[in-house]
């Protein structure tokens, strides 16, 4: 028997002897890595006796995360035995689901293996040399229909290991508890013998960081701390306070690329690269991904759309409002940055001069709806400008302007902070969840007017959002982006080719673009345009300087065939223009005014 086995067993007969005779017994998980470099997670669980004999089966999706993913693909083998110790017979009922076959006592105790390999990613669970770290969710099966019943998690990292984990501790270290599945589903943990953590208090809320990896000696971790508690007191302010005395900052340290977070009710994971914890002011850098996770607590994990309310993690939840959920959670991001004074305003306004161009440069806005945009979350649609972040950059941006837009409407009392106060606070909202009907009345609340044209033009329908207003009601103004300079519109997005053949490959032409008129599509090679040749970024700046209505030719191979063609750029539409946003020299008082009480910058 193991040195984990043991203390596995000695766990279990402590807990079941401490439950009141007659009480429900719990469920009992032991999650082990006794080999990391198999990457392989040892997972026993135990169904006690009086529970029968259920099947278990694991979740075909991550909570936050909007994508199938059947968490049962990443199982290696499955083995029973009875509460005697006698082996069962164990098999798939479907591709998620196992039967176990028990004995007429009822019970049985489960070992399974399961591997995970995620290095640069937060999402699901990885297994390496001096690392395990997962959310529970993605390695932990489930009683399908008993989803209400209690539960104990013990993790067993390696000796020497330091382990951190967001659910509430049991008596026994290394212990956690839960209430039902949905709380053991929504932690987080990880363990590495270089885990450095620190702690802060806000209010009654005790937050810690953690990273799995030790940062460099010379990061100022009370300078990285003092930025979250910042970050946590405006989200508190911003929101009406904390919903929780507990979180964790988890910080999964990986290789160049890692990136991404995922949002928990007490925790969120997120992926850095290493070199984000070699410098104090490279970890600053990264403080957009703990801010916009940082939100989710209340945009999300409490206020929620009502088909996400329960969550069913047997099948896919499509939603059509996540440019709300995942949206505005973008959009409060960077502005608690600046209220807290993390960031400067000329950086928030930096970050969303970014959005904008990206938003105006996505055709997906031309043919597909906000509303829509979430709904296709879970698709993975073939169409080369379609993009899930579709919903993030537009959400976000449709965040910015109907704040702006009920702030200007009322005067300053009331603003998008209101709705999101409503929907953290209204029992009911908070019961069932809340629908687009829900926010169109919180809305006009808060405006004092209806706001049904704002989300027929915005949400109903495709389009680009038009920020000019709402950002002139608060001294803010658009001018041209002298970094993006576009003077026509030909539909063609470039992309470089390999680096054996000339010139850029056709990454998509717009339908009903001159492109597209003119016969060239997706996976022609551009050569030249008027006898310019080059690589993409040369090829594009020689299309943005095209003036519209006069033709150009463009020298094309389609397979081994040159072709010649000529192509008229249009007028490209303002909307489509990259702008910036900067501060309007004439701005009057109460403009300004205005602008300070949205950053919060001399009125706090």
């Amino acid at each position: 028997m193991g040195t984990h086995t043991r203390l596995s067993s000695f766990i279990l007969v402590f807990l079941l002897a401490t439950l009141p005779a007659g009480a429900q017994q719990a469920l009992h998980y032991r999650v082990a890595v006794s080999r990391p470099a198999s990457h392989l997670f040892e997972i026993d669980f135990d169904v006690p006796a009086a529970d029968g004999c259920p099947d278990f089966a694991y979740a075909v999706w991550t909570p936050g995360g909007y994508t199938f993913h059947p968490h049962a693909e990443d199982v290696l083998d499955v083995t029973c035995t009875a509460p005697d110790g006698t082996p069962l017979e164990v098999s798939k009922a479907d591709l998620n689901t196992w039967h176990v076959t028990c004995s007429a006592a009822g019970g049985y105790s489960a070992h399974i293996r399961l591997h995970a390999l995620a290095p640069k990613t937060p999402y699901s669970a990885d297994v390496e040399p001096g690392l395990m770290f997962a959310n529970t969710v993605a390695i932990l099966p489930y009683l399908p229909g008993r989803q209400d019943l209690a539960a104990t998690l013990s993790i067993e990292p390696p000796s020497g290991w330091k382990l951190a984990c967001s659910l509430p501790a049991g008596e026994q270290p290394g212990t956690f508890t839960a209430a039902n599945w949905d709380a053991l589903a929504d932690a987080t943990f990880a363990a590495s013998p270089e885990l450095t953590r620190k702690t802060f208090t806000s209010g009654t809320t005790t937050f810690t960081i953690a990273w799995t990896k030790q940062p460099a000696p010379d990061t100022d971790l009370d300078a990285i701390t003092g930025a979250h508690r910042k970050l946590a007191a405006a989200a508190a302010k911003t929101f009406g306070g904390f919903p929780f005395s507990r979180y964790l900052f988890l910080y999964k340290v990986g290789p160049s690329g890692s990136h991404g977070g995922l949002e928990h009710s007490f925790s969120t994971a997120m992926g850095i690269p290493a070199s984000a914890i070699t410098t104090t002011q490279a970890f600053l850098n990264e403080m957009g991904l703990p801010a916009h996770e940082f939100v989710h607590a209340w945009n999300v994990k409490r206020a929620r759309p009502r088909n996400l309310r329960p969550y069913d993690y047997a099948h896919m939840q499509p939603s059509s409002l996540l440019w709300v959920a995942e949206g505005w959670t973008s959009y409060y991001g960077p502005l608690l940055l600046t209220r807290a004074g993390v960031r400067t305003k000329e950086q928030l306004y930096a970050t969303l001069s970014r959005r904008l161009r990206w938003h105006r440069r996505n055709p997906e806005n031309r043919f597909v709806s906000l509303r829509q945009m979430s709904l296709d979350s879970w698709l993975d649609p073939s169409i080369p400008f379609f993009t899930f972040r579709s919903y993030y950059v537009k959400g976000s941006l449709s965040g910015l302007d109907l704040d702006l837009l009920i702030r200007a409407s009322s005067a300053g009392r009331n603003s998008l902070d209101t709705i999101m106060r409503a929907l953290v606070k209204d029992p009911k909202l908070l019961q069932h969840g809340y629908t687009e009907a829900d926010l169109r009345f919180l809305a006009g609340q808060a405006a004092g007017r209806p706001m049904d044209t704002w989300f027929a033009k915005n949400v109903d329908q495709p389009g680009f959002i038009d920020l000019a207003p709402a950002l002139a009601s608060v001294g803010l103004r658009l001018v041209p982006d002298p970094n993006h300079p576009v003077s026509c519109f030909t539909g063609l997005k470039l992309a470089p080719t390999d680096q054996t053949k000339p010139g850029a490959r056709i990454a998509w032409a717009e339908p009903g673009s001159p492109a597209d008129e003119a016969g060239i599509g997706e996976g022609d090679i551009v050569l030249a345009v008027n006898g310019h040749a080059g690589d993409a970024n040369s090829l594009s700046r020689e299309l943005d300087r095209l003036n519209p209505g006069e033709p150009a030719v463009l020298s094309i191979l389609r397979g081994n065939t040159l072709l010649r063609v000529t192509i008229t750029p249009a007028q490209v539409q303002p909307l489509r223009c990259a702008a910036v946003i900067e501060e309007d020299p004439n701005a009057t008082a109460a403009q300004v005014a205005a602008r300070n009480a949205w950053l919060w910058k001399g009125t706090r």
